[in-house]
C-alpha cells in the first residue's frame, strides 16, 4: 500500500488540470442545452446533492481531522525513526560515561523532534487558512467588480455568506471556488501522503504500518477520491472554461507555497524542519 501511495501521490497534481481539460473539451463538443438538461434532471449533478453538501460545503470542518491524522502519523514515525540516533552500547552500565551521555541527550533530542514537527504542522495549518482566505477575497471581489451580486439582495461580498442566505451569485465573472478550494485542500493532503510514504520507504519502516495506520490512510484516500468526483461535476457542468482554469491555478497557490517555497526560506528552516 505504501509503495502505491508513494507513486500516486507523486502524480496527483496532474489530476486536476486533466479534469479542467476534459471539462473544457466536453463543453465545446456537447451542447449547453444537453449539459443543462442533464444538470437539471440528475440529482447528483445539482449543487445541493448530498455529497457536495457534506464533502464540499463542509470540507473545512472535515479537512482538519484528515490533516492532523496525517500529522500525527508523521510525528510518530519520525519519533520512532530517530529513537536509535544515540544508541546505547551493549556493554554500558548505569554509571558509564556512554550511558550518562545517552540519558542526558536523548530527552533533549526527543523533545526537539516533537517540538519542531508540531511547529511545522501548526505553521502549515495556519498558512492553509490564511492563503485560502486571501484567495477567496480575490475571487469574491473579482466577481463583485465585474458586476456580480448576491440574489438575496444583502449586498454581501462573500460567496459563502450569500450561500448561507440561500442566495445565488449572479452576473459576474465567477472564478471557480470549488476548484480553488478543493484543489488546495486535496493537494495538501496528497503532499502529506507523499512525504509520509516516502519517509516510510526511505527508513524501511514498513513494520510499523499496522492496520490502524492503513485504515487512516484509506480514509484520507477515500475522501480525496470523493473530492475528485465532485470536481468532475464542476469541470463538466459548471463555470466557463476560463473560470475553471483560473480556479484550478489558484488552487495550487497554497500547496506550492507551503511545500516548495516555505522550506527554502532559510531563516525559518531550522525552526520548522528536522
Amino acid at each position: 500500500m505504501i509503495r502505491q501511495l508513494n507513486y500516486w501521490s507523486r502524480k496527483a497534481y496532474l489530476i486536476y488540470p486533466f479534469q479542467v481539460f476534459v471539462g473544457a473539451l466536453l463543453s465545446i463538443v456537447v451542447s449547453s442545452e444537453t449539459l443543462n438538461h442533464q444538470k437539471e434532471t440528475c440529482a447528483l449533478l445539482k449543487s445541493s446533492n448530498i455529497f457536495n453538501v457534506i464533502f464540499a460545503y463542509k470540507a473545512n470542518q472535515l479537512w482538519p481531522f484528515l490533516f492532523f491524522s496525517l500529522a500525527f502519523l508523521q510525528i510518530y514515525f519520525h519519533y520512532l525513526a530517530r529513537m536509535d540516533i544515540l544508541p546505547l552500547p551493549i556493554s554500558s552500565t548505569e554509571t558509564s560515561s556512554s550511558y550518562l551521555t545517552y540519558t542526558n541527550h536523548w530527552p533533549l533530542l526527543k523533545n526537539r523532534i516533537i517540538s519542531i514537527m508540531i511547529t511545522q504542522y501548526a505553521c502549515k495549518f495556519v498558512l492553509k487558512y490564511l492563503l485560502l482566505f486571501l484567495n477567496f477575497q480575490f475571487i469574491d471581489h473579482v466577481f463583485i467588480w465585474t458586476g456580480g451580486e448576491c440574489s438575496s439582495g444583502s449586498k454581501t461580498t462573500s460567496a459563502e455568506k450569500c450561500r448561507l442566505e440561500n442566495g445565488k451569485w449572479d452576473g459576474g465573472f465567477d472564478i471557480s471556488g470549488h476548484f480553488c478550494f478543493l484543489v488546495s485542500i486535496s493537494m495538501i493532503l496528497w503532499m502529506e501522503l507523499h512525504l509520509f510514504s516516502r519517509f516510510v520507504q526511505a527508513e524501511d519502516m514498513f513494520w510499523v504500518v499496522n492496520k490502524w495506520v492503513r485504515a487512516c490512510l484509506a480514509i484520507v484516500c477515500a475522501v480525496l477520491v470523493i473530492w475528485i468526483c465532485i470536481l468532475w461535476v464542476t469541470a463538466i457542468y459548471y463555470h466557463t472554461i476560463l473560470e475553471k482554469v483560473l480556479g484550478c491555478l489558484m488552487g495550487f497557490i497554497c500547496p506550492v507555497f507551503i511545500y516548495h517555497i516555505l522550506p527554502k526560506i532559510g531563516i525559518l528552516h531550522n525552526y520548522l524542519y528536522l
